[in-house]
């Protein structure tokens, strides 16, 4: 699988209560709904070039059968995904000695000033995600472990636009009496690499 898309995202952390309490109230609408497993593994140099220029280069294993390299680019109007299947083999390369297959990732990643082989897993993130498709956009509900930390986050994917999205946010946080923080929201990616960065340094 060879996939370039533009991706129309907007998050928000939610609290435990706020995650069970969500998570059941789809659950007893869709009862047959199954919850998705996801290893998500981040790779960067050892100075974060790819944060530093707003990029996240991820592989992300899900429920133990499908595996993808995907590299995102950030944007004002929405991220620019690259993203390339793995087989069983390429995965468990890039994993175990960071040896990148062929494809539109590495090709992307080539054009970059670092070489490939300065590029190594940071860190790990896994996490259970609960995905409810509507017409026009998909609400995602997570549950994530890094480290030693567990937290929950609420996802919004837009098929119209990154405008959209942040309505549609806004309308779910009135839906579940949720409070749209001021503060930028911290992805996924940064906050598991910053506590792997952390617990480094401390031990």
């Amino acid at each position: 699988m060879v996939n370039a898309q533009k991706e129309f995202e907007t998050r928000l952390l939610i609290s435990e209560e706020q995650y069970f309490f969500i998570v059941t109230y789809y659950m007893n609408i869709q009862p047959n709904k199954h919850f998705l497993q996801n290893a998500n593994h981040y790779f960067d140099t050892d100075d974060l070039f790819l944060r530093n220029q707003h990029m996240t280069l991820r592989v992300r294993i899900i429920n133990d059968i499908k595996s993808e390299l995907t590299l995102k680019i950030k944007g004002e109007n929405g991220d620019d995904e690259i993203t390339d299947g793995l087989t069983p083999k390429e995965q468990e390369l890039l994993l175990e000695q960071n040896i990148f297959p062929y494809g539109q990732v590495r090709n992307r990643l080539m054009l970059l000033p670092y070489s490939l082989d300065k590029y190594h897993r940071i860190a790990s993130l896994y996490n259970r995600r609960l995905e409810i498709e509507q017409e026009d956009h998909t609400l995602v509900i997570d549950k994530n472990t890094y480290g030693d930390i567990v937290d929950y986050n609420l996802e919004i994917e837009s098929k119209i636009g990154i405008d959209h999205a942040k309505d549609l946010l806004k309308m779910y946080a009135e839906k579940f009496n949720l409070t749209l923080s001021k503060e930028k929201y911290i992805g996924k990616a940064r906050r598991a690499i910053d506590e792997a960065l952390k617990k480094l340094n401390n031990d």
